[in-house]
């Protein structure tokens, strides 16, 4: 008896001990686990589409055991019909949300009290991941920056009735971080990749580095809106990065079932950015997506475009990681480009086209073009002499391919 005792006692400590190595990716060096903040909906009633708060329901049904969550949606109140709709008919109508719990509104001053709260708890725990995730609509600069190539640095996410987070405005908010809290950012709104620069002190894509563990994707470019605000109700039509990014990082869609695919390594797990990959490949929307990475070379390595598309097709597969390798050979089957100067075929084309396009071939162009420059300006940034930014680039290479999530 006392053998059997000692057996299923010891059976029952290795299942504990295994659960917990299970879930020690959530959790940081000071043993709390990461914090959470999914902030949605529109700024009004008729843009607060369904398939935003979708994606909130989504999200948060799949945070792992033991992990605070705070969810900001619309105007906080549950009861209120307040959610666009369209059934088969096509005929619109509102409905009261389904998310199980919303702590409070999307305004401006509950989110900043979220993050100054979240911020506030990091101090006491450095080391414990955050990740804060934005879904609903957005804004090109409201300033109207009439320089060109500055037209779009400052966008904003746009909150409950008709107020405005700007890339300035969030990046204040987060200077209450530490600098060793990994924050992992991810931003589905139309002209999303503006959020980028919060790479950068204030915001500001001509400041020097924040001094932030931060890293970040976003749908869309900076100049261009993003999929996933319709107010249809079937979520199996639904195309946008949410639908990809997270199913590929959970190994679960939004209706539940199992998805494989995206462990483009074949490591046994997947990291964000292979979600990323992944994401590129399968979502057939006018998403355009970004990382964190694609804004720090583009800042710091300033090779020419001409020289970048004219480097051999065979070149640039030697240099991608397994993932940028098989997103970058479907994006070139999916628009039909072969032979060593494809890239520079891809780029004259996307040269010529309406960089507003909503057509799926343009839309692959401009995600083939930009990773495929990407892959090549990393390579650059590998063989200079700069090994504080190698380091740094390093670091958030590191970060990307985590997985908050799993």
């Amino acid at each position: 008896m006392k053998s059997q005792r000692l057996i299923l006692t010891t059976s029952l400590l290795i299942g504990a001990a295994l659960s917990l190595i299970a879930w020690m990716p959530v959790f940081g060096v000071e043993g709390a686990p990461f914090r959470t903040l999914i902030v949605g909906g529109g700024p009004d009633l008729e843009h607060n589409q369904v398939a935003i708060e979708s994606n909130v329901r989504y999200l948060s049904r799949l945070m792992p055991p033991g992990s605070p969550t705070r969810v900001l949606f619309a105007d906080g109140n549950p009861d209120s019909k307040n959610i666009q709709c369209q059934g088969d008919d096509a005929k619109t109508f509102y409905k009261k949300s389904d998310i199980a719990r919303i702590d409070g509104p999307s305004d401006l001053d509950s989110i900043k009290s979220e993050l100054a709260s979240i911020g506030t708890d990091a101090q006491a725990n450095p080391k414990a991941p955050v990740l804060l995730y934005f879904t609903g609509h957005g804004s090109p600069d409201p300033s109207g920056n009439p320089d060109p190539a500055r037209r779009f640095d400052n966008n904003s996410y746009d909150l409950w009735n008709n107020r405005k987070l700007t890339v300035r405005e969030f990046a204040l908010a987060l200077k209450s971080f530490p600098k060793t809290t990994p924050i992992t950012l991810v931003m589905v709104e139309c002209f999303s990749g503006a959020f980028g620069n919060l790479l950068f002190e204030n915001g500001d894509p001509t400041g020097e580095l924040a001094d932030l563990n931060l890293c970040g994707f976003y749908a869309s470019v900076a100049q261009r809106p993003a999929a996933g605000c319709t107010p249809e109700l079937k979520e199996a039509n639904y195309r946008d990065f949410t639908s990809y990014f997270v199913a590929a990082l959970t190994g679960v869609d939004r209706l539940g079932n199992k998805v494989t695919g995206a462990d483009f390594n074949n490591d046994g797990r997947v990291g964000m950015n292979e979600a990323f990959a992944y994401a590129l490949i399968h979502d057939d929307s006018i998403d355009t997506p970004v990382c964190t990475s694609d804004v720090f070379l583009r800042r710091f390595v300033k090779t020419p475009d001409p020289e970048i598309m004219g480097t051999p097709f065979s070149e640039v597969e030697k240099w991608a990681t397994r993932a940028q390798l098989a997103a970058l050979d479907w994006l070139s089957d999916s628009i039909q480009l072969k032979g060593e100067d494809r890239i520079q075929q891809a780029y004259n084309t996307f040269l010529k086209i309406d960089q507003g396009s909503d057509a799926l071939n343009d839309v692959h162009l401009i995600r083939f073009v930009r990773l495929a420059k990407s892959i090549v300006l990393a390579h650059t940034l590998a063989s200079s002499r700069d090994e504080t930014l190698k380091t740094r680039f390093s670091e958030l290479l590191q970060a990307e391919s985590g997985n908050p999530l799993r």
